[in-house]
């Protein structure tokens, strides 16, 4: 068992919880998609914790690995990313969901130096699949942004 993957565990089981709070404050046509990943994700954590669980009640060895995990630990990178969400989440009231999320999603990339044409590849994918759940599918209003309303 690993005490990186438990925190991981702890830290799912918290950030499921505080979105399914928020889901369920979505009116009911609304709550389907995000419950069903919710779901999912609940799942998926309730494994890895029955994984972790087997293998220390198999090896009775509970294995401390954060600086093998944080030996490569890039503080400007980090830190860099925390921001640019900070200022997204300010931004996406002005300009709108779609493109602060796209800038975001672009200059994050750039950032953390991924190669240009995956970047912009990612980018589309991720706003067309958006686009498509959340619009079309949900028809869930996403900010349009004070500057276009």
């Amino acid at each position: 068992m690993k005490e990186s993957d438990l925190c991981v565990v702890a830290v799912v089981y918290g950030v499921a919880t505080w979105f399914l709070v928020m889901t369920l404050q979505l009116p009911p046509q609304a709550q389907s998609y995000p419950l069903i990943l919710l779901t999912a994700l609940y799942v998926c954590n309730t494994l890895l914790l029955g994984k972790q669980l087997y293998s220390f009640f198999r090896h009775r060895l509970v294995l401390n690995d954060f600086r093998k995990i944080f030996a490569s630990f890039v503080p400007g990178q980090f830190f860099g990313v925390i921001a640019g969400c900070l200022i997204y989440m300010a931004v996406v009231n002005y300009l709108g969901y779609y493109i602060s999320s796209i800038l975001y999603l672009l200059l994050a990339q750039f950032f953390l130096k991924v190669k240009p044409i995956p970047a912009v590849i990612t980018c589309a994918v991720i706003m067309i699949v958006t686009y498509l759940v959340f619009s079309l599918f949900l028809h869930v209003p996403l900010p349009v942004g004070v500057f276009f309303e």
